[in-house]
C-alpha cells in the first residue's frame, strides 16, 4: 500500500509541473457543489488505502471528463467554421442568382423589342408584297357568271359579253394582252370566272364603270378588279 502511495504521489507531482495548459474547468453548480460535497463526506469515511484509490479514480475521471469537453469543443468549432463557410456560399449563390435574374429580364425585354421589330418588319414585307402584286394585277379585270363550254373561245366570249351585255365596242377597238379562265371547272364551280388583262387602263376603267350596271342580275353576272386574296377579304368584309 506504501507502494501504491508513493505511486500516486509522484504522478501528483508530475501533473503539477507538467508546463501543458489546460482548459478553466466549468462553472460549478449548486447541484455540482453538493455532489462533491456529499463525496468528500463518502471519502472521509472510508479507510486511508480506499481513500488515496478513490482520489486516483476521481482524478482519472476529471481528467477524461476535460478532454471529452476539449474535443466537444474542437468539433462544435469546426462545426461553427464550417456552417459559417456554408452561409457564405449560399450568399454568394443568392447574389449570382440575382444576377442571374437581371440578365434574363434584361434579355426577355431585348427578346420583346426585336420580337416586335421582325413583327413590324414582316407587315412592312407583306404590304410591299401585296402593293407590287395588287399593281401587276391593276390591268385586269374579273368576269364572273360566264357559261363554261368544253370547245369555247374566251376571248370570242369576252367580246359578245363587252358588246351585248355593258354595249361596249369590240374586243377590236379595246386591246386586250391576255384572255383566260381562272381555274378549270370543278362540281363546286362549273363556270369558274375569267380574267381579262387589257393593254391600255382606260379601257379597263371602262370595263368597271359599265359592269356597275349589272349588279343585282339574276344570271350571276359580274365584273370586278382582279386584287390579291388580302383584299379581297377586307373588300368583302366592308
Amino acid at each position: 500500500m506504501g507502494k501504491r502511495n508513493r505511486t500516486s504521489g509522484s504522478s501528483a507531482s508530475a501533473e503539477e509541473s507538467s508546463p501543458t495548459q489546460r482548459n478553466p474547468p466549468p462553472t460549478k453548480t449548486p447541484k455540482m457543489a453538493s455532489t462533491e460535497k456529499t463525496a468528500t463526506v463518502s471519502l472521509s469515511s472510508l479507510s486511508p488505502e480506499l481513500q488515496n484509490l478513490a482520489s486516483v479514480i476521481l482524478e482519472q475521471t476529471k481528467k477524461q471528463q476535460e478532454a471529452v469537453g476539449d474535443r466537444l469543443s474542437s468539433q462544435i468549432q469546426c462545426l461553427d467554421v464550417k456552417v459559417d463557410g456554408l452561409s457564405s456560399e449560399v450568399n454568394v449563390l443568392r447574389e449570382r442568382v440575382r444576377e442571374l435574374e437581371k440578365t434574363a429580364e434584361f434579355y426577355s425585354g431585348e427578346l420583346d423589342t426585336l420580337r416586335d421589330a421582325l413583327r413590324e418588319e414582316q407587315r412592312e414585307r407583306v404590304r410591299a408584297v401585296l402593293l407590287t402584286e395588287r399593281y401587276s394585277m391593276k390591268p385586269d379585270v374579273i368576269v364572273r357568271g360566264l357559261p363554261f363550254n368544253k370547245e369555247e373561245d374566251s376571248a370570242r366570249v369576252l367580246s359578245r359579253f363587252l358588246a351585248e351585255e355593258l354595249h361596249l365596242p369590240a374586243a377590236d377597238a379595246m386591246p386586250t394582252a391576255a384572255v383566260h379562265r381562272l381555274s378549270r371547272p370543278t362540281t363546286s364551280r362549273p363556270n369558274p370566272p375569267c380574267s381579262l388583262r387589257f393593254v391600255n387602263f382606260q379601257d379597263r376603267d371602262k370595263v368597271l364603270s359599265a359592269g356597275r350596271r349589272l349588279r343585282g342580275n339574276s344570271r350571276g353576272l359580274a365584273v370586278y378588279e382582279h386584287l390579291p386574296h388580302p383584299y379581297r377579304r377586307r373588300d368583302r368584309s366592308l
